[in-house]
């Protein structure tokens, strides 16, 4: 059935060479009009030229508002267009882009976490109303992302009733998840509980630090 919606990602498919399987061929994905399209726009090379590194095409319609991406061949990696429509997923959440490429690589994964009144949102899920969530959003904005992202590793992007999160290591997400959460669900402050755990990492890495020092001390005394 034709999608009414013309606004409406676009998908195209095709048999895969498995049987009973499709790969993806193309992808359109429409950004709303909240989203910094001079920023967009002044970024798309970026873009276009590290997708073009994995053999995808790509782009930008800024009088439709909307981006596309390809597979350049038939017979190329048929998962590397659904890392691309990551890409622009991320892209649309107002992502930098240096940030939303990094999913290319497989070494990078991304979270989008629904904090909002939206299906599967924290606040629809705990009965959070709209004040308690506007008044624990804020507690999200700022300083405490910097924080977040010296404890994790992870580029933190706050959006609306969403937050991405990219990063190299799925434990980092977890925490900014888990972090998120107790903010949004229960008022659990952020930074304060950020701060702390910084802390108890840094004493853990200055610990491991110390050992690997008397390590090599040791093994050098030995070579003597």
């Amino acid at each position: 059935m034709e999608n009414s919606n013309p606004k409406a990602d676009q998908i195209e498919v095709e048999v895969s060479e498995f049987e009973n399987d499709f790969d993806v061929v193309s992808y359109t994905k429409f950004y709303d009009e909240f989203l910094n399209v001079d920023l967009l726009q002044e970024s798309w090379p970026k873009v276009e030229s590290s997708l073009e590194e994995y053999g995808v095409l790509c782009t930008l319609d800024m009088v439709e508002g909307k981006m596309k991406v390809s597979r350049a061949t038939r017979d190329q990696d048929p998962n590397i267009i659904l890392r691309a429509m990551d890409v622009l997923e991320l892209l649309s959440r107002s992502v930098p882009a240096e940030w939303a490429i990094r999913v290319l690589d497989c070494s990078f994964q991304y979270d989008i976490i629904k904090i909002g009144n939206q299906e599967e949102g924290i606040c629809n899920m705990y009965g959070i109303t709209k004040e308690q969530f506007l008044a624990r959003r804020k507690l999200l904005a700022g300083y405490v992302l910097k924080v977040l992202f010296e404890l994790t590793d992870c580029g933190i992007f706050l959006k609306g009733n969403t937050i991405a999160v990219i990063g190299g290591s799925l434990q980092g997400i977890n925490i900014v998840r888990r972090i998120v959460e107790d903010c949004i669900a229960h008022d659990v402050p952020p930074l304060p509980r950020a701060r702390l755990m910084k802390k108890k990492s840094q004493k853990k890495k200055d610990e491991m630090n110390k050992v690997a020092s008397e390590l090599m001390i040791n093994l050098e005394g030995m070579r003597i």
